[in-house]
């Protein structure tokens, strides 16, 4: 009689073998994106470049020359000056109007979408259609954002060599085949490189393109690219204009003592405030010039042309610049002037404490109706206004034992850092453009409260809630893969089975296999471009 045969052990389905990444195709992806990161930072370097040059020769002819007013200027234009009087200043409305006419007149005709200004619009891009700009977005910005800044509108360098950046990021990602997550991160380099070779700061130029997306965490994926292309821009931006500091080294006037911490405090709620207020008339006349220039319902209606806004701001704030010049062109110089306590002892009490609200007034009128600049650079002026005020007041009480500059630095700082939601790289910008790290605490004091008061408000409204892994996810993501490395999982077995059989099938389990270092990226949730806009905050 024979034996019955004894019942079949299952044995374990081989899985996938795990593809790892060749050091060869490692070394080969790192160059492409080094070689992409050095060509976006040179393009962005030399853009910034031209668009200062053509911005003072525009300055200087169209206020100069046909106005007979000259403003302010930095450290980094060679002189130090305030702004002069007015030898016609009949011409100054004029000029300001035709400036900002002429330049949307170019922004209607040719490229809408540079309209305003333009960090909101390059981080809309990166969110939506990141290969999808137009190659005539960086020469038409920067025409129509020298004509504006030039004839004397009220706005910042910084939105236009963003939106000019960010375009020749796209057009490289476009050119270079890459994917929209890979694109995204081409378009934040580019922005930041510009931005941070126009301030001469690179450090924050690769800070800001990592925080400028979100409204909170950072986009560590443009990190990267983003140093090397902001050092590169850098380098070329000072070939041509410099390589100093925008504001000189103000470090030996920025001491400050134990009894200024009340007043950095009350600066702080006061950037915050102030902050929550330029963004709600920025946005407030953007809306009321919407309504009037979107087109209407039913044949008989018409709309307000969209050239007209513009130019009626312009035409407002050069009527304003007459009373108070402070408020004309970008307002640097104003900065430079505020960090001295001669040259600010110098201007009227009035004039101190009220430039912030009347540069929030200009530049609502400038950018908001629609015309071509930035408004991240008028958010320094504000700080810097601010805290300007803030030592103008305190320092007749006996409340501050330092001069001028730690307020005007930490206010520049503060303000913008907090109503944008990018305090680091803000901070960092600041400092590097004062070369001032004995300020980095009472920045963080003054900057912890100023987003105490502004809460969720944000200048730019494409920024979105962060949709890639953060710092925090991938420490997780390692923890979790640490332990399922230790466990030994489970195969079933019957019962009948011998214990050795148990103990080989355990040990034969696979593992589950690694994605591939080309493979596709799982949608949304690790970082990819959404196709369709999500609901932005307002």
């Amino acid at each position: 009689m024979t034996e019955p045969a004894e019942p079949a052990i299952p044995q374990a389905r081989p899985g996938p073998p795990r593809r790892r990444p060749a050091p060869a195709r490692l070394a080969l992806a790192g160059a492409r994106w080094l070689l992409l990161a050095v060509a976006t930072g040179f393009a962005a370097g030399l853009a910034a470049a031209i668009f200062v040059a053509l911005l003072r020769l525009l300055t200087h002819g169209l206020l100069g020359g046909l106005a007979g007013f000259e403003p302010a200027t930095t450290v980094t234009e060679g002189h130090v000056d305030g702004w002069t009087g007015f030898d016609r200043p009949w011409a100054l409305p004029l000029i300001t109007c035709g400036g900002a006419l002429l330049a949307s007149l170019i922004v209607d005709r040719t490229a809408p979408e540079t309209a305003g200004h333009g960090t909101d619009a390059a981080i809309d891009a990166a969110h939506a259609d990141p290969n999808g700009t137009r190659g005539r977005v960086p020469a038409i910005k920067t025409i129509t954002a020298g004509l504006t800044l030039g004839s004397g509108g009220s706005g910042g360098t910084e939105g236009p060599i963003a939106q000019i950046g960010g375009a020749l990021g796209s057009i490289l990602s476009r050119r270079a085949g890459l994917t929209g997550t890979q694109a995204r991160t081409l378009v934040m380099t580019g922005l930041g490189a510009g931005v941070g070779a126009i301030f001469q700061a690179p450090l924050s130029g690769a800070l800001l393109a990592a925080e400028l997306m979100f409204l909170r965490g950072f986009g560590w994926r443009a990190m990267p690219a983003a140093l090397p292309a902001s050092f590169v821009a850098f380098g070329v931006f000072g070939i041509f204009l410099g390589y100093g500091p925008m504001f000189g080294d103000v470090s030996p006037a920025a001491g400050f003592a134990g009894r200024d911490v009340a007043a950095f405090a009350v600066l702080g709620v006061l950037c915050g405030v102030l902050g929550r207020c330029y963004a709600f008339s920025l946005h407030g006349v953007g809306a009321l010039t919407g309504r009037f220039t979107r087109p209407a319902a039913g044949p008989r209606r018409r709309t307000v042309p969209r050239w007209l806004p513009p130019a009626l701001g312009g035409l407002a704030v050069g009527l304003l610049g007459l009373a108070v010049p402070a408020v004309l062109g970008p307002g640097y110089g104003v900065i430079q002037q505020e960090l001295d306590e001669s040259a600010l002892l110098g201007m009227s009490v009035w004039l101190v404490l009220l430039l912030p609200l009347l540069k929030i007034a200009a530049t609502s009128l400038s950018i908001g109706t629609g015309g071509s600049g930035g408004v991240f650079g008028p958010g320094l002026v504000i700080g810097a206004a601010t805290g300007a005020a803030v030592w103008r007041v305190a320092e007749p009480l006996g409340a501050s034992g330092a001069g001028p500059a730690p307020f005007v630095i930490v206010g520049m700082a503060v303000c913008l850092g907090a109503i944008v939601h990018a305090p680091f790289g803000c901070a960092v910008l600041v400092l590097e453009s004062t070369r001032t790290p004995e300020l980095a605490l009472p920045i963080a004091l003054a900057m912890a409260l100023a987003y105490l008061v502004v809460g969720d408000h944000t200048l730019y409204r494409s920024q979105r809630e962060r949709d890639e892994r953060g710092l925090r996810d991938v420490l997780s993501s390692a923890a979790a893969r640490l332990r399922r490395g230790r466990a030994v999982p489970d195969v079933p077995v019957p019962a009948s089975a011998p214990a050795s059989a148990s103990a080989s099938a355990s040990v034969s389990a696979p593992e589950p296999p690694e994605p591939a270092l080309n493979d596709p990226a799982p949608p949304d949730d690790d970082g990819t471009c959404r196709t369709t806009p999500e609901p932005t905050r307002k």
